[in-house]
């Protein structure tokens, strides 16, 4: 019997890192199929003994590609060249090179052009090889493009309808976005007399999560110190370091009626010391919660991660460790975990970006079971992921520094990747009219990313280099901020005020102008509606500007309190956290949707 089970973990060792190399080069070949199917080879070719004369241009349509057996492919390929325009099978051996395919034709005779042998190589989105016919060769090279239909349609004028149902469930609403519609919002308002001001309700604790709101209940979370308040530093600053010994704490999780601001319920998640510090600017409930009408899941780090129906009962909990969120650099100075859960289809996604064993993880939202769970490998983020479904497509996509990607939803298959940008990336991604933007900011770039949401592979920072980057700009990106799209336009308020906007789909800048006088920082990311964009300081000054592309200032309205949180938005009302309160601004009742652009309360 030993000596059976001794052969059967020998086979095992020896077998083992076969399938995972088949593994591999099957998707290596799911990822190479996916990249020529549809698309269209654009390039030139030489002749050799003619380098005196131009290159000539070629150009082949990849109409479909099929594995038929071991390496040998039938590619269905349009060539173009001259006067010639032809639809042929084509049968091929593909090999390869580590991770590049190497395409083998020999002695193929193509109708009307002759007998031709080639070997050409794909790495990313570029091709290059050699050719030869009968009495002649040469080389050639050139770029795969993707079939651009796809993206033209993508580009189209959105629809605003999904903006407009009222609810805000999870950081800045819908994907991320920042947008409410259907319903007019306040230009002006006075706090202190309580013009255009609904309901104000005391919170307790010390809290950057913002508000998530799913039809009339509003969920918000803090953290509350026991022995004396917690102390919070905000401003233009560089202090790496961390708040010591607070004590213990009491975690919660608030249950507001939206119309009056009235307590429906409060629970008290978990008490005692935090496991982890945080940064003077922070708090330990910076992670806002997520709805989606049935379930809240409420996160606090490294003190757990809660899942509640609506009514406040808890359904699960879990554990996941003291999650050490602090600056790569500097291992020591700890800042607290920061990143948001998002619901989709029924999952609980959420991103762990921490100084050992990042990851990115996927749960069930009735149960909080693990659906998967894939590696990461990058330094700490405080970026909420986006879910981005568009056709056949969804994918959980993150911000990053040595990783920003986009990973199927079902699976958490990594589907795209890129590396470099701002080193301690916060920024969630959005994702608009086929364009995903990214950006980060601190150490040696600040860039500000547009990449096609069809990305596939390994990606380059360069635009002409990867036909999936549709721009970059190098140097403007936010360090705290998520970007904000509306209509044509992208909207980056930076952490000193400085608005930024630019053409969404060529990132040609169109203003840039500063708020304020410049001593007071911006950590609140934009939300807009109604024609209206609104920016909050951190001192509690709200500008509201006009949404296109002139820069129009219509009214700064005080909060009278610290503000650090993005407010929501929902029919016809903006809410406020503030240092000490959660505070409803707008008319005296609600909005259904079909408001329309007008300055209504100004």
């Amino acid at each position: 019997m030993l000596k059976r089970c001794g052969l059967l973990l020998a086979l095992q060792m020896v077998l083992a890192p076969a399938a995972a190399a088949a593994e591999d080069t099957n998707q290596l070949e799911r990822e190479f199929q996916r990249m020529l199917t549809g698309a269209v080879l654009e390039g030139f070719f030489s002749e050799d003994g003619a380098a005196d004369k131009p290159l000539k241009r070629d150009r082949y349509t990849i109409a479909g590609l099929e594995k038929l057996s071991g390496d040998l492919w039938l590619f269905k390929a349009r060539i173009q060249y001259g006067e010639k325009d032809l639809t042929v099978p084509i049968p091929l051996h593909v090999k390869w090179a580590g991770d590049t395919p190497v395409i083998s034709m020999t002695d193929f005779v193509i109708p009307g052009l002759g007998t031709f042998t080639a070997r050409v190589l794909f790495y990313r989105d570029h091709y290059a090889g050699t050719w030869s016919g009968t009495d002649h060769g040469g080389k050639l090279f050139g770029r795969v493009l993707r079939d651009d239909s796809k993206r033209q349609a993508a580009a189209a004028p959105e629809s605003l309808e999904p903006f407009a149902t009222g609810n805000w469930g999870s950081f800045r609403g819908l994907g991320a976005r920042g947008i409410a519609e259907g319903s007019s919002l306040p230009v002006e308002w006075d706090v202190e007399q309580g013009t255009n001001v609904l309901w104000k309700t005391s919170i307790p604790g010390l809290a950057h999560s913002s508000p998530v709101i799913w039809g009339d209940r509003i969920f918000v979370t803090t953290a509350v110190r026991l022995e004396e308040p917690a102390e919070l530093r905000v401003g233009l600053y560089g202090d790496v370091g961390s708040v010591e010994d607070e004590g213990e704490h009491d975690f919660l999780l608030y249950c507001l009626d939206r119309r009056t601001g009235e307590e429906l319920w409060s629970e008290l998640v978990k008490e005692g010391v935090p496991r982890s510090q945080r940064h003077p600017k922070g708090s330990h409930a910076a992670s806002s919660p997520a709805t989606d009408g049935k379930h809240v899941v409420a996160c606090f780090g490294s003190e757990g991660l809660y899942g509640f129906d609506v009514e406040g009962n808890l359904l699960w909990e879990r554990d996941l460790g003291v999650l050490d969120a602090g600056f790569f650099m500097m291992p020591s100075a700890q800042w607290g975990f920061a990143s948001s859960p998002v619901i989709h289809d029924g999952r609980v996604i959420l991103q762990v970006d921490v100084l050992e064993e990042a990851y990115l993880l996927a749960l069930d939202v009735a149960t909080g079971e693990e659906l998967w769970r894939t590696e990461r490998e990058d330094v700490p983020t405080w970026s909420t992921p986006t879910v981005l479904a568009r056709g056949e497509r969804s994918q959980v996509v993150c911000n990053g520094f040595e990783q920003i990607g986009g990973y199927d939803l079902a699976t958490g298959r990594e589907l795209w990747t890129l590396s470099g940008g701002g080193d301690i990336p916060v920024p969630t991604p959005i994702a608009s009219r086929g364009l995903i933007f990214i950006t980060s900011a601190h150490g040696k770039l600040a860039p500000i990313y547009a990449i096609h949401d069809d990305a596939e592979g390994e990606l380059s920072m360069d635009p002409e280099e990867c036909s999936f980057l549709s721009w970059r700009e190098r140097r403007k990106g936010n360090y705290m901020q998520t970007p904000l799209v509306h209509g044509d336009h992208l909207y980056l308020c930076n952490d000193a005020g400085i608005l930024s906007c630019y053409v969404a789909a060529t990132g040609k800048q169109v203003y840039r102008h500063r708020l304020g006088s410049g001593r007071s920082g911006f950590s609140a990311s934009l939300v807009a509606g109604d024609g209206k964009l609104y920016a909050t300081s951190e001192e509690g000054s709200v500008h509201v500007l006009r949404l296109g592309p002139e820069f129009e200032e219509l009214a700064i309205n005080e909060m009278n309190e610290t503000c650090m949180a993005t407010p929501a938005i929902s029919r016809g009302h903006l809410f406020f956290r503030t240092r000490h309160h959660l505070i409803a601004i707008g008319a005296s009742k609600d909005e259904e949707a079909g408001g329309g652009n007008t300055d209504e309360g100004r």
